[in-house]
């Protein structure tokens, strides 16, 4: 039950740390403002990914019990 604890902290992380990404990039090489678009949106579809892994491994260690 702990991983799942943590699945809306990741679920908030990962845009936010793209954007922060996104935006220093857009500041530091003069990028477009599609950098932090796409830094928010690369940063949501890696929290899905762990969230769908936590969920695998929820699911396996259930399976043993």
């Amino acid at each position: 039950m702990g991983f799942v604890s943590f699945i809306p902290f990741i679920l908030a992380a990962g845009p936010l740390a793209g954007y922060f990404t996104g935006n220093f990039l857009q500041k530091k090489l003069n990028l477009s403002s599609l950098c932090v678009f796409f830094g928010i949106a690369f940063g949501f579809l890696i929290s899905i990914t762990e969230i769908i892994k936590i969920i695998k491994a929820v699911n396996r260690i259930n399976k043993n019990k």
